[in-house]
């Protein structure tokens, strides 16, 4: 006779209140392995670097109760939703998971074997990561909402230098108003250029949008929830759509690196069309892969990483080199610190108040394309 195997006992939602409210935050703080920044973390209140990315400064908090916001990209919640985030699966998986490690306690036995439950949220996990690995379907799915269309050009917007008309070209505009998130924000658009027919032809599609403070407040930047901006590089789309960028791509052999959406901006307000922002002064090999890929498809012979001035940049931009030559790409770094031209007076090297491209004026921009240094 047939033995039936038993089944585990099942959670109900009275012990996931039961595991939020006995969650021993800080053990699991440490077994996930999240990277505690112990300069901006006071007791009770930890800072670590974003375990969804690589960044260069922590944007993931949490308190009491395993309460976190990631600051990166926009989500945030309890224990049990970190997990999920983390892991996979549904709530009461998470939960299962949690009790299974022992970072709470709830009234139900699990002596039972639970094996099964960890399997299907590994799966799970397995499945949303091996088809950007194996070069399938990406992780960021385009979407339909539109919040550019609920945006209006701003005086953040022109004091920077950018036109009506290169926000309408990448999509940038302030949201005045509206439940999102992102309201009262400099909101950009983030898209791609992805064959949604037949005929593999490239259209623009909408992938998420990220909002800019316009104080500087904290976060800077806030990105739309469960956008993954490591997947992707800001104006991607200019590169397969916009014939100006194709032609000087061809012409200059190169496809410019820069670090945010202003720097881009700016550049494509000088008229260089050939330049994508990777989020910030990092670069993750799926980045890298996209260049590779926009490289052979243009003719680019090499990436010129213009990252910030600063010391974040400086080691970004090393670090990015390191992982474009792994990818099969010569990578080289625009030098901050090298002469520009000569006069009379001898060298002429670029003032120390330009930190960034988004701070050089268009003429300036324009000079280091002919120059060749863009």
């Amino acid at each position: 006779m047939n033995k039936v195997n038993p089944q585990p006992p099942r959670l109900e939602s009275r012990h996931l209140d039961e595991i939020r409210a006995s969650i021993d935050w800080p053990t699991m703080f440490a077994a996930l392995g999240l990277r505690k920044c112990e300069k901006k973390s006071k007791q009770n209140d930890w800072w670590a670097y974003s375990p969804f990315h690589d960044e260069m400064t922590p944007s993931f908090h949490m308190g009491p109760g395993g309460l976190w916001y990631d600051f990166s990209i926009g989500e945030g919640g309890g224990p049990i939703e970190l997990i999920q985030r983390m892991e996979g699966g549904n709530c009461y998986e998470a939960g299962r998971i949690i009790l299974e490690r022992r970072w709470a306690t709830a009234s139900i036995d699990l002596a039972q074997p639970v094996t099964q439950t960890r399997q299907r949220t590994q799966a799970r996990a397995a499945h949303a990561v091996a088809p950007d690995c194996a070069g399938g379907a990406p992780r960021n799915a385009p979407i339909r909402q539109d919040l550019l269309k609920m945006c209006a050009y701003h005086d953040t917007i022109a004091a920077r230098g950018i036109s009506e008309e290169t926000c309408d070209l990448l999509g940038i505009g302030f949201l005045p108003q509206g439940r999102s998130p992102l309201k009262d924000r400099i909101v950009f658009q983030v898209a791609d250029a992805r064959a949604v027919s037949q005929d593999d032809r490239r259209t623009r599609v909408i992938l998420s949008h990220l909002g800019r403070s316009i104080e500087d407040a904290e976060p800077k930047y806030l990105f739309y929830q469960g956008f993954h901006k490591s997947d992707e590089l800001y104006a991607q789309e200019l590169i397969w759509l916009h014939e100006d960028a194709a032609d000087q791509i061809q012409e200059t052999g190169t496809i410019i690196l820069t670090e945010g959406p202003f720097d881009v901006a700016k550049a494509v307000e000088a008229g260089l069309r050939n330049v994508v922002g990777s989020f910030g002064a990092s670069l993750s090999d799926a980045q890298a892969d996209k260049l590779k890929t926009m490289a052979d498809a243009r003719g680019a012979k090499r990436v010129r990483i213009a990252f910030d001035r600063d010391d974040a940049g400086r080691t970004g931009a090393k670090k990015a080199a390191q992982t474009l030559r792994k990818a099969g790409l010569e990578a080289e770094i625009f030098d901050w610190d090298a002469p520009v031209g000569r006069n009379r007076q001898g060298d002429v090297y670029l003032p120390t108040s330009v930190q960034d491209l988004a701070d050089f004026s268009t003429e300036q921009l324009q000079w280091l394309r002919q120059r060749r240094l863009l």
